[in-house]
């Protein structure tokens, strides 16, 4: 097969299984960095969990980056998509503050902001964990000493928010089901936007495409079978460039679009089982000019 112009610019999402010795199911990750998109100043981790307990990973005691964070706390049911049946703590700050999530959310972590460990108090059913990192590259000081268990103070209660994913009445085409956004307009030192979204449609997902971005984006299509991270459970068809040159895929991909470079029309060829998908985008507001002459700030 002919190579195509921007053929370097899908990447196939590699996974390897996570650490520890409790008992379960293996559970997968992924984590590309900025050297694997293009050189973005971004890199994200996708994971899916499974058992109860230490997750074994950010160390003993926790760390801390020179940089923002987002986590994002998500079931993996399609027709549940506000529900996550699993309880787990997250110690945030110098203190340790340990706090619970139980439902579909996001932890907003500031540059410099001590965060984890982690541990998986109850797991009924498996989920999913999305963090994006504001930097292309790692940079991770694990802490060798930090006080521990429960803190009655709460100075970073106001970092975790409640994931409500809207239902879009979807009629026709591909786009999602299942929609949430978040910008961070009103947090310092997040230039940076992303949707979270779970799919099942066939068809395009916008009919105004082709269009074009005045920053750098990155769109992420996984599965939601946690004992099959290879499969997607979709084919899709993603234009690329003026030339609309044609790429189909139908396992877990990331697509870099840079700034500039037109993109799209997206359409769903097949769906054999319901996919998500985020696009992470370098910018307070997800700015979009639709070819077909209409322009769109979200």
């Amino acid at each position: 097969m002919a190579k195509g112009k921007y053929d370097y610019l899908f990447k196939k999402l590699n996974y390897n299984k996570l650490p520890g010795d409790a008992k379960g199911k293996p559970e997968y990750i992924t984590w590309p960095k900025g050297s694997d998109l293009e050189g973005m100043k971004l890199s994200f981790v996708w994971s899916y969990h499974n058992k109860v307990g230490p997750w074994g990973i950010g160390g003993e005691y926790g760390h801390v980056h020179p940089y923002g964070e987002i986590f994002l706390f998500t079931g993996l049911d399609y027709d549940n998509p506000n529900r996550m049946d699993a309880e787990l703590e997250l110690s945030i700050g110098d203190k340790a503050e340990t706090h619970v999530i139980a439902s579909p959310s996001i932890v907003v972590l500031p540059a410099g902001v001590p965060h984890l460990p982690i541990v998986a108090k109850k797991v009924n059913k498996p989920y999913g964990f999305l963090a994006i990192s504001k930097a292309g590259e790692e940079k991770t000081k694990e802490l060798t000493k930090r006080e521990k268990g429960f803190i009655l103070a709460n100075n970073y209660g106001d970092c975790i928010r409640r994931l409500e994913m809207i239902d879009i009445h979807r009629k026709d085409g591909g786009n999602a089901d299942h929609f949430f956004y978040w910008n961070g307009k009103k947090d310092e030192g997040f230039i940076l936007n992303f949707t979270w979204a779970f799919h099942q449609g066939t068809g395009y997902w916008h009919k105004d495409d082709p269009h074009v971005h005045p920053n750098d984006e990155v769109l992420v299509f996984v599965g939601m079978d946690p004992e099959k991270p290879d499969y997607l459970g979709a084919e899709i068809e993603f234009r690329m460039g003026e030339e609309q040159e044609v790429h189909v895929f139908d396992s877990p991909t990331a697509v870099v679009a840079p700034k500039g470079l037109v993109h799209c029309p997206l359409i769903t060829r097949r769906v054999d089982k319901p996919y998500a998908f985020t696009a992470i985008c370098l910018a307070h507001e997800h700015a979009t000019t639709q070819l077909g002459g209409k322009e769109w700030k979200g």
